[in-house]
């Protein structure tokens, strides 16, 4: 149980840190707040992958990788074995501990699988699909290419609601306030991938950013609410091994 618990922690460590790169970083490298020291011409991007950016994605595969190891350990492996074997012969007393710690389990391999899966989402459409696009397509062209940057805009922005998905999940937040998030990064990321601006010619993606100064608050209620998840996780492993 305890290798489960530390995977999904470093689960929602590389969620919380693609939050952060991509809604505190990427904004303050478009208002020129990040840039790389000294006067020389090069400076960070936002369209494009820069340093800071690339840095984020590597250390996010370093805990998924992290988590991953964790959750398929022999040990997890093992507890999972015997919380199944121990549902088949027990008394109605230690029922609840044992569907509780079953359910835990998992809801935070459920959490880990859609957060890798978003994750190669994003991955696959920042690194592979746009690049492809800019260089052998423009984005006013009509066409196929115009079918491929929508369907790459969807990628994005699913890939963006998988990650919020597994931060609920992970946290189990409130329905109201899950419906606060979607709506959330649900607008920011309509905007921010200007898949509006395909069908007119205003550039609306200079917008999103302006949405990003709400992440603070989100960053504070995941605080808040990961020590509450802590103490209830206190309380499970005390009525595990009872």
């Amino acid at each position: 149980i305890k290798n489960i618990r530390i995977g999904a922690l470093f689960t929602f460590i590389a969620v919380i840190l693609r939050f952060i790169v991509g809604d505190i970083i990427k904004p303050l490298i478009l208002f020129d707040v990040i840039q790389p020291g000294g006067h020389g011409h090069y400076r960070y991007e936002f369209h494009t992958p820069n340093l800071p950016d690339m840095c984020g994605d590597i250390i996010t595969i370093v805990l998924f990788g992290l988590a991953y190891m964790f959750m398929t350990s022999s040990r997890s492996k093992s507890a999972i074995r015997d919380i199944m074997y121990a549902s088949c012969d027990t008394d109605n007393k230690s029922w609840d501990s044992i569907r509780q710690t079953r359910d835990y389990i998992l809801q935070m391999r459920n959490v880990f699988y859609v957060a890798v899966i978003g994750f190669g989402m994003y991955f696959f459409s920042k690194y592979v699909f746009t690049t492809t696009l800019e260089v052998f397509f423009p984005e006013e062209a009509a066409g196929l290419p115009f079918i491929f940057n929508i369907l790459n805009s969807a990628i994005r922005l699913c890939a963006s609601l998988a990650f919020v998905y597994a931060y609920c999940k992970y946290l189990g937040v409130h329905r109201h306030i899950k419906i606060m998030l979607y709506g959330f990064f649900f607008a920011r990321n309509l905007l921010l991938t200007n898949i509006l601006g395909l069908f007119h010619e205003h550039d609306v993606e200079i917008f999103a950013p302006i949405l990003d100064v709400l992440l603070p608050c989100i960053l504070v209620y995941s605080v808040l609410n990961f020590i509450s998840i802590a103490k209830n996780n206190k309380i499970l492993r005390r009525r595990f091994t009872q």
